[in-house]
């Protein structure tokens, strides 16, 4: 599943990404995403994801994901201001935590991906690049 949302991730970087850059991803009429690169280094890159919707207050996606191009996997580092999952959980647990709550957040960050690649569109004046 890394591997995989790595690839697609992939896809919106160019090879000469730098730390600033962004696009914007049009799912609907209503929802826009926005990838922002927060930092770059010789192995790695940062990526900030977050739903750009003012009318939607209750719930706004937002991923912070390390893509490693060396291992070509993607690390999802913070989701909803949690950050540095463990791999395994005990449950119940004081934050009420799934006990695979990482597999889970990388699941998500799947069903966001396919949800981009099927139906959104990228502003081509604002991709990478």
């Amino acid at each position: 599943m890394c591997e995989r949302n790595y690839a697609q991730l992939n896809r919106y970087l160019s090879d000469d990404t730098r730390q600033g850059q962004s696009t914007v991803i049009q799912v609907s009429a209503q929802h826009r995403y926005c990838i922002s690169v927060s930092e770059v280094a010789r192995f790695t890159t940062t990526l900030q994801i977050e739903l750009l919707d003012e009318q939607q207050h209750f719930f706004r996606p937002h991923f912070v994901v390390r893509l490693y191009h060396d291992a070509q996997v993607a690390e999802v580092l913070a989701c909803q201001h949690i950050s540095r999952f463990k791999a395994r959980y005990d449950y119940p647990n004081l934050d009420m935590l799934l006990p695979d709550e990482k597999r889970q957040i990388n699941m998500l960050l799947r069903d966001w991906l396919k949800l981009c690649a099927g139906q959104g569109y990228i502003n081509r004046e604002l991709v990478f690049g």
